[in-house]
């Protein structure tokens, strides 16, 4: 008895991961990395660094909340994508409630809390098409991913098509054209943004802890009637892997940012 609690105790955890587990690191990873940006821009340019990308990469991180409030069918009592005057420096704010007795909801806080990665990686791809076609059909091949597990792999495409994009974008022909210079001052503050706050994260902590209890009821469910999950959470495991492959762009754009925030810092405090 006790081997087969711990056997469908990591099963779950595994599939749990399948579902929740790429998202996760994409927000780890953008949340260090835009931490990081933010402490040398407000050293070099105080609170006003950060003002400056708000009115793009506000409104976007909040729609993704939004949505996905709408989404679960959350209320939402009450949001402002920008609000520049507010003297606690919340730039912007969702506030919503939920059933707690409504399994499909209190899952949602997570994809909630989760939000500003879809809608910040959704507005950089959406702004590549508008304006830098040519760059967007380089894009397209990471539609032609086939993955079909996480391995060492499938992340050499991912890296190979992500060198590829940005070879793409930062073309000489881009370069030479006013467009590019949109999409990089857009992609540049839209990526300042998308990093999980605190509360983000709180928020969807709630949601994981519902999601793996949901997947570990449904295993001893599909245990009891010899019914096999497995096929089903590896589709969900590629579908999160294409998501990482989109969410190379956002990671790739706050990663620019990190290295201009810290060359600026570099020269304003003369580090050797």
């Amino acid at each position: 008895m006790e081997n087969t609690f711990l056997t469908i105790l990591k099963l779950s955890l595994f599939e749990t991961f399948c579902v929740t587990g790429l998202l996760i690191l994409i927000g780890l990873i953008l949340g260090i990395i835009g931490n990081r940006a933010n402490f040398y821009i407000q050293r070099v340019f105080g609170w006003k660094g950060i003002m400056l990308t708000a009115w793009i990469g506000t409104p976007v991180h909040e729609s993704g909340h939004l949505l996905m409030c709408y989404l679960f069918r959350h209320n939402v009592k009450e949001f402002k994508l920008l609000a520049l005057r507010r003297k606690d420096g919340v730039l912007g704010y969702v506030q919503h409630g939920w059933d707690p007795k409504s399994l499909y909801q209190n899952i949602g806080n997570f994809f909630i809390g989760m939000g500003p990665i879809f809608s910040g990686t959704a507005a950089l791809i959406l702004g590549m098409y508008l304006l830098l076609p040519g760059s967007f059909s380089s894009f397209s091949n990471f539609l032609a991913l086939e993955p079909t597990r996480l391995d060492s792999e499938i992340l050499v495409q991912i890296f190979m098509l992500t060198a590829e994009l940005f070879g793409s974008i930062f073309s000489a022909e881009n370069v030479s054209n006013l467009n590019f210079w949109i999409y990089f001052a857009l992609a540049i503050g839209i990526s300042s943004h998308i990093a999980l706050s605190k509360e983000d994260l709180k928020g969807a902590s709630r949601g994981f802890v519902t999601i793996f209890s949901f997947i570990f009821l449904v295993n001893i469910i599909a245990l009891l009637l010899k019914a096999d999950l497995s096929g089903f959470f590896l589709d969900i495991l590629a579908l999160n892997i294409y998501l990482l492959a989109f969410s190379m762009v956002s990671i790739a754009f706050s990663s620019i940012r990190l290295f201009l925030s810290f060359f600026a810092y570099v020269l304003v405090y003369r580090i050797p």
